[in-house]
């Protein structure tokens, strides 16, 4: 029997995957993700989706699956009855999420809570985190949620789904093997070759060619950096090399950028900190994912032993608990301030996220402040705020470092790693050039948003 298999993001683009497959009637989702653009190109900061139903607007644009099972109950009957919506009467056995990044968990506040979600538990970790930050209303406490542990199947309808460890720039990224029958369809999630981890990406793609005995294999495979013309990259030792160097060169104050929840990077910041005897200070939000991710590491749990936190005004601007969310009103009485800051910098490398440069202010951060980009928000130079912060970096006379690597793979390691699965079909995703891999594997999919395709 066949798989089908339909596409509602990740197509030509990167991000935003929401896979559909079908399988004698099981229907299962990997990922359920935002867009990295979001629909911008019908919708914009000042222009958005109707409050009251963004479903509706999203399913007109084809950005989502219009599979009822999906949805909650009153939006369905909405869409039916108000907007004559034809929605597809699928119930959905579960969303199998790879990892935790906006663009592939994004849309789930949309998602009726009673859809099973499937992840890892570091995944779900940081879909609490989402929650209690109040960046998404994900519902968490409500939903039922299968906690997968690598290598061992679980039963969903008539698949059986293999949880595979992989790495990529978040704890806990999965990759998935779903066995239909004599196919098997392989989503990776996104994987990189030049992370501490590169053992376990090897090994997730020798299990594909192993499938080959039993089954025909689909593999769904993402592809960021196809055709981006770029192939070098820094290994985690490189960047905490350059690190290194540029704090030992700071005078006073060293700035730090990272994401939020690339632990591996922080793990990088904390080294440094802990041989050039400076105190590492975290945002409220920051500590808090690195105290949940904590629990699956070991290392991270040391190094955050000699962790400050970071308290900047909210609100009176008086440090009244009323200003502050209650994750962060923990911190009203051991939290650094500004005046902490000032008083001694050169002891100091401070965490701070874009949305907080005008903390530079109130710190009065002297010229040559080390500021060190790893990866925060803005991403890089085509992002609009880039030049915002460039603006800031100039008029407080800072030394800036860009010191980085990509959470992905480049197209050699990815035409490595098909080589090394050696599947029947391949089907790029993920990527803005799935041409880059045309004739690479003789059954190549080339991929249409919301068509279905039977293989």
């Amino acid at each position: 029997m066949s798989v089908k298999l339909t596409f509602y993001g990740a197509v030509r683009e990167i991000g935003g995957g929401k896979t559909v497959l079908r399988y004698d009637g099981t229907t299962i989702l990997m990922d359920f993700g935002m867009d990295f653009l979001a629909g911008s190109d019908h919708f914009n900061e000042r222009l958005k989706p109707a409050p009251y139903l963004e479903v509706r607007d999203y399913l007109h644009l084809g950005t989502l699956p219009p599979l009822a099972g999906l949805y909650p109950v009153a939006q369905r009957r909405f869409l039916e009855q108000e907007f004559d919506t034809a929605l597809e009467p699928a119930d959905v056995s579960g969303i199998l999420l790879s990892h935790g990044h906006i663009d592939h968990v994004g849309f789930l506040p949309l998602v009726d809570i009673s859809v099973p979600l499937y992840c890892s538990a570091q995944t779900l970790e940081v879909l609490r985190y989402f929650d209690e930050i109040g960046q998404f209303d994900l519902r968490m406490d409500q939903r039922p949620v299968t906690v997968l542990e690598p290598g061992r199947s679980v039963q969903i309808g008539k698949c059986e789904v293999v949880p595979v460890l992989t790495d990529h720039d978040v704890l806990g990224a999965m990759g998935f093997i779903v066995r239909c029958g004599d196919r098997s369809v392989v989503y990776t999630g996104d994987y990189r070759l030049h992370g501490r981890h590169s053992e376990r990406v090897c090994a997730f793609f020798d299990l594909v060619r192993q499938e080959k005995q039993h089954a025909t294999t689909i593999l769904l495979t993402e592809g960021t950096r196809l055709g981006s013309g770029t192939l070098d990259q820094l290994s985690e030792s490189q960047v905490q090399d350059g690190v290194m160097r540029a704090v030992a060169a700071a005078p006073g104050l060293v700035l730090t950028d990272y994401y939020v929840l690339d632990t591996e990077r922080l793990k990088v910041l904390l080294r440094v900190a802990e041989k050039t005897g400076r105190t590492m200070v975290l945002q409220p939000q920051h500590m808090l994912i690195a105290r949940r991710f904590a629990r699956f590491d070991a290392e991270l749990e040391r190094l955050l032993s000699n962790v400050q936190v970071y308290l900047a005004r909210r609100g009176s601007g008086r440090y009244l608990a009323p200003d502050y969310r209650l994750f962060e009103q923990e911190y009203l009485v051991t939290a650094l301030r500004a005046a902490d800051i000032a008083e001694d910098p050169a002891r100091y490398m401070l965490q701070l996220d874009f949305v907080d440069l005008s903390e530079l202010i109130e710190i009065n951060a002297a010229p040559h402040t080390a500021f060190i980009h790893s990866g925060g928000e803005p991403r890089g130079p085509n992002d609009p705020n880039y030049v915002v912060l460039m603006r800031w970096v100039r008029d407080f006379g800072m030394d800036f470092y860009h010191i980085a690597t990509p959470g992905h793979a480049n197209e050699l390691d990815i035409r490595e790693m098909i080589q090394r699965a050696d599947p029947d079909v391949l089907v790029p995703m993920h990527t803005r050039a799935p041409e880059a891999l045309d004739g690479f594997v003789p059954n190549t999919v080339s991929l249409r948003k919301g068509v279905t395709y039977e293989l």
